[in-house]
């Protein structure tokens, strides 16, 4: 009896198992319960013997007897290779069963999961945690311990090197208030962060059957939190721009462009050569690299194109601040060392984006002009007008950040920096 469709969907269980051949190993399975599936039937080489083995295809109705015939021609192109389908699933199931439940596995798996899913803040969320793969900026060392490190200071670890090779459905919520208590003491803000990340982190496990609670469920946010609205006084930016310099290269021109252009820090520590053109004297960053996901052009200044003129172009490098051709690491250490040979403290890299929104502002800048440079969207303008407003302040932007250089350049210069509200050149 020929089978079709039909057939198949008609067919009546038995109180006996039944097999009917398709063809060419191929068969259709009737369990008693009522349950149909697909299944190859082949024989293998073990050694001097061969031996009958079944490879279970799928499920009926989910698999159709068109789709069963298509996968039974390639599994048997596969054994006609030298393939073993069945021995295969069993390989990959063993496997499965012996997966690495560690801490430092599961992070990875889920820092992998973010990047398929295309999640912007994979990098942020694997630093956090403690990962720092494959050109990744390094990670968060943000736990102090006990012991010193070389320079005699209390020695900082990440939660991988803390938890790392426990298993996961080990750590409990008393591991993670104490884990977040030692990062409150010296970083509170740092400590909310990772409090998120590791809530989020421990609900993707959950539903992952890694675990079955969420130790953070219930768990109150280490510190209580308020706007930051740190922005560096005149004295204190000349401060760190001379101190900066001391640092040398990669950091030298770094917060030099940071303070220059009032971009987000990655924005700028990624820079690659291919987004600046000089002729043009403009930064074009793609949507990928930005954080609202827009296309972001930032006109240079006189000052900020001859910071990035007298970086050294490597060859072969595609990154402007690079150590050995390798993506710069260890900013909170360099941020140490600045702070140190500056005097200012109670700062943070962001806190200089917000210096030069204020520092534009002074001058007399118009809000929008502002955001268009930081690449906010403003607030002012909303409903259709927003659909349809699309100028790019182009020129606005390049006169905003050539007043704000120039007024850089009298601090650093120990002028009277001159603060102006009308615009440049008239």
């Amino acid at each position: 009896m020929k089978l079709t469709a039909l057939n198949i969907e008609t067919w009546k269980p038995t109180a006996v198992r039944q097999e009917i051949l398709i063809g060419d190993g191929l068969y259709f399975i009737v369990q008693p319960s009522g349950e149909k599936s697909w299944a190859l039937r082949y024989r293998r080489k073990r050694g001097d013997k061969s031996e009958s083995v079944k490879h279970t295809i799928g499920r009926y109705p989910a698999i159709t007897l068109k789709d069963a015939k298509s996968r039974a021609i390639e599994l048997r192109a596969e054994i006609e290779r030298g393939g073993d389908p069945h021995g295969d699933k069993i390989v990959a199931r063993r496997r499965s069963a012996q997966r690495d439940d560690t801490f430092e596995a599961a992070v990875r798996d889920y820092i992998a999961d973010l990047r398929f899913r295309r999640k912007r803040s994979w990098e942020w969320y694997a630093r956090l945690l403690g990962l720092a793969p494959n050109g990744m900026p390094e990670k968060l060392d943000i736990i102090r311990d006990g012991s010193k490190d070389q320079r005699g200071g209390r020695k900082r670890v990440s939660l991988v090197d803390r938890w790392g090779t426990h298993r996961i459905s080990d750590i409990t919520d008393a591991d993670i208030i104490h884990a977040l208590d030692q990062i409150k003491a010296h970083a509170p803000i740092a400590a909310n962060r990772l409090h998120a990340v590791l809530s989020a982190f421990f609900a993707w496990a959950k539903g992952k059957r890694r675990v079955t609670e969420n130790p953070c469920t219930g768990l109150d946010r280490p510190a209580p939190e308020q706007s930051r609205d740190r922005v560096l006084t005149d004295a204190e930016l000349r401060k760190v721009w001379v101190a900066a310099a001391e640092l040398g290269h990669p950091w030298a021109g770094l917060v030099h462009l940071l303070i220059l252009t009032g971009q987000r820090r990655n924005e700028i520590a990624d820079l690659h050569w291919k987004e600046i053109d000089t002729e043009e004297r403009v930064i074009h960053l793609p949507p990928a690299r930005t954080k609202n996901g827009r296309a972001h052009d930032v006109p240079l200044s006189a000052q900020a194109l001859a910071t990035i003129t007298n970086i050294r172009h490597l060859p072969d490098a595609d990154l402007v601040f690079t150590i050995k051709r390798h993506p710069i690491t260890g900013f909170s250490r360099m941020k140490e060392r600045l702070d140190e040979a500056s005097g200012v403290a109670g700062w943070t890299l962001h806190d200089l984006r917000r210096t030069v929104a204020t520092g534009l502002q002074r001058l007399g800048i118009r809000q929008e002009v502002t955001e268009a440079v930081l690449n906010h969207k403003s607030g002012k303008i909303t409903g259709v007008a927003a659909v349809y407003a699309r100028h790019d302040y182009a020129d606005e932007k390049r006169d905003a950040l050539a007043r704000w250089a120039d007024h850089v350049d009298a601090l650093i210069g120990g002028r009277k920096a001159n603060v102006v509200v009308t615009l440049r050149g008239r």
